[in-house]
């Protein structure tokens, strides 16, 4: 039960971090508005990097999960929900409503926290929010969509041609 419930935590942090340091990535900017939607797009890319952003590299090395990604495409609605609603209640990030829609944005704490992060996991998801405001974040949502489907779909045939290493 123990174990039940470190690895519970485990995501949770884990989810939690990934919203929080894209979130801080797009603080002060008021041309995109971070919606559930986007944030669910976005963070796919924050999930799974070697899917998403490395795949100009040569030799492409993925694990299981990254390899099974185009599973999540879609994800659940409700849990980002749970992760949003948790972030908000710890006041790390804040939700306004902008244009008619719910919009988050990060808190001061919140940016206090991502400043304190200081892990190699920690420098990979800046690297990768950076990519996503700088790459993806001009693109309309059903285009990054689709790129979210065509490359999580594009590992499965580059395991079939061989060039896909794990």
């Amino acid at each position: 039960m123990n174990n039940r419930i470190t690895s519970i935590n485990s995501e949770i942090v884990l989810n939690v971090t990934r919203m929080l340091i894209l979130l801080a990535k797009f603080n002060n900017q008021k041309s995109v508005k971070i919606t559930l939607d986007k944030i669910m797009l976005y963070d796919f890319y924050m999930k799974y990097p070697s899917v998403m952003v490395d795949q100009d590299k040569e030799e492409l090395k993925i694990d299981f999960s990254d390899y099974y990604s185009f599973y999540h495409w879609k994800p659940d609605r409700e849990l980002y929900h749970q992760f949003l609603r948790y972030l908000v209640s710890k006041k790390l990030i804040s939700r306004v409503i902008s244009s008619n829609e719910f919009c988050y944005i990060i808190s001061d704490a919140g940016l206090e926290v991502v400043n304190s992060l200081n892990s190699s996991y920690a420098q990979t998801l800046v690297e990768t929010a950076d990519y996503i405001k700088k790459n993806i974040s001009r693109l309309s949502d059903s285009k990054i969509e689709s790129e979210i489907i065509n490359k999580s779909f594009k590992n499965r045939r580059l395991q079939i041609e061989g060039k896909l290493y794990g």
